[in-house]
């Protein structure tokens, strides 16, 4: 499966290697590993794998890592109220509408690994509803 990086990775991969690899870097997996130069960097399910690289073998792999990245790892305030980093409306719209993207956690948002592998129109629309820019 072809993967492709949506953010500059720059740090040690497993043979604890230092790697620099520039937005848009295309890289291959093998098995569970995404692979650079025959030289595995990361597990595709890792928070590495998620922070920086994205599914690319539909070629929306620069907007889908976009996407999961402003979703999941963004920079919103936490919620006066209850501290999270989404409402409480937009808690209940993941829980409710997109349940299939989520670890099973009571007190927090966590995304699983589908959700970073998810339709980009369903990415799409899941940033719309909670007012997400990309």
């Amino acid at each position: 499966m072809k993967y492709i990086t949506h953010k500059r990775f720059k740090n040690k991969g497993l043979l604890n290697k230092d790697y620099n690899l520039p937005y848009a870097t295309e890289v291959q997996t093998m098995g569970k590993y995404i692979i650079y130069n025959n030289e595995p960097i990361c597990l595709t399910t890792s928070y590495l794998a998620h922070q920086y690289f994205s599914r690319n073998d539909d070629n929306n792999g620069l907007e889908r890592g976009n996407l999961t990245y402003a979703i999941a790892f963004s920079n919103r305030k936490p919620n006066k109220n209850n501290g999270f980093r989404f409402t409480e409306q937009e808690r209940e719209l993941l829980r409710t509408e997109y349940s299939h993207f989520l670890k099973n956690e009571d007190d927090w948002i966590l995304f699983n690994h589908h959700f970073f592998n998810a339709d980009i129109d369903e990415l799409r629309e899941l940033a719309k509803k909670l007012n997400i820019k990309v």
